[in-house]
C-alpha cells in the first residue's frame, strides 16, 4: 500500500506540473518526465521485488515438499522392507511344506502346527497426502529438475498405487482360494483349526500350495525392485536437496 500511495503521488506531482501556469512549458515538461521518471522506476522497483519475493516463496514451497517426501518415502521403505521381512515366514512355510510332499516325509505336526501360514494376510499401504495436495495445489511445476519431477510422480501415480492393487488382487485371491479348496473342506479339531496335513493327497490342495508359492516369490521379487526404485528416488532428492538447497539434512 505504501509504494502504491507514492506512485499516485508522484501521479499528481506530474499532473500538477503540466497545469502550473507559473512555469514555462520547458520547465513542465522537465517536471513532467522526471515525475514519470520516479512512477516508471517505482513500478519496476515494485515489481522487482514481487517477483523476488515470490520466487522465494516458491524456492522455499519446492524445498519444504522434498524434504518432506523423502522423509515420507523414507517411511514407505521401511514399512515395506518390514512386509517384505515378515512375509518371508510364510513363504517358508509353502516352501517346506511343498518339499515334504515331494519327498514323501510328511511333518504332521508342523505343517498343522503352523497352518495359519496359508491364510496370514500382509496388506501394504502407503501415505501420499503431501504429494497429492502439492499436484492439486499446482506446485509440481515448481520442481526445477524434470528428471526429479517424472520419478516422484511415478511412483506416487504408478508404481505404488500398483504394489497396493497387486498385493489386495494377492491375499484376497489367497483367502479365497483357502476357503474355496481348503477351509471348507478340510476336518477341523476340537479348536477349530483345520487339519491340513489330511489333505495334501489332494491335488487341488497341491495345485493351491505351489500356485500360492509361486505367487507369493513372485511378490516379494516386486518388493524388492520396488524398494530398490524408492530407495532412488530417495537419494536422487537427497541429492538434489545437497546441491540446489545446500541442504544437508538433521
Amino acid at each position: 500500500m505504501a509504494e502504491e500511495e507514492k506512485i499516485r503521488e508522484h501521479a499528481l506531482n506530474a499532473l500538477q506540473a503540466l497545469t502550473d501556469r507559473k512555469k514555462g512549458w520547458r520547465e513542465k515538461l522537465k517536471d513532467f518526465f522526471w515525475e514519470m521518471f520516479i512512477i516508471i522506476l517505482a513500478v519496476n522497483i515494485t515489481l522487482w521485488f514481487h517477483n523476488w519475493s515470490e520466487k522465494r516463496h516458491e524456492r522455499e514451497l519446492e524445498k519444504n515438499f522434498l524434504i518432506g517426501t523423502k522423509g515420507d518415502l523414507d517411511q514407505v521403505k521401511h514399512d515395506m522392507e518390514i512386509n517384505l521381512s515378515s512375509t518371508q515366514p510364510i513363504l517358508d512355510y509353502y516352501d517346506s511344506v511343498w518339499v515334504q510332499m515331494n519327498e514323501h516325509r510328511i511333518d504332521k505336526a508342523f505343517i498343522d502346527t503352523h497352518s495359519e501360514n496359508l491364510m496370514n494376510t500382509n496388506y501394504f499401504n502407503y501415505n501420499n497426502s503431501r504429494f497429492e495436495s502439492f499436484k492439486s495445489s499446482g506446485y509440481l511445476r515448481l520442481i526445477g529438475n524434470d528428471s526429479l519431477s517424472f520419478d516422484i510422480t511415478t511412483l506416487y501415480t504408478v508404481l505404488l498405487p500398483a504394489q497396493v492393487s497387486v498385493e489386495q488382487m494377492t491375499f484376497n485371491e489367497r483367502r479365497q482360494q483357502y476357503i474355496t479348496y481348503i477351509g471348507s473342506k478340510g476336518r477341523m479339531d476340537s479348536s477349530g483349526k483345520i487339519i491340513i496335513s489330511d489333505m495334501l493327497n489332494s491335488p487341488d490342495v497341491k495345485f493351491q500350495i505351489k500356485w500360492q508359492f509361486d505367487m507369493l516369490y513372485s511378490r516379494k521379487w516386486q518388493r524388492q525392485s520396488a524398494i530398490q526404485e524408492i530407495d532412488r528416488v530417495i537419494k536422487e532428492i537427497d541429492d538434489e536437496l545437497k546441491t540446489r538447497f545446500d541442504y544437508k539434512g538433521k
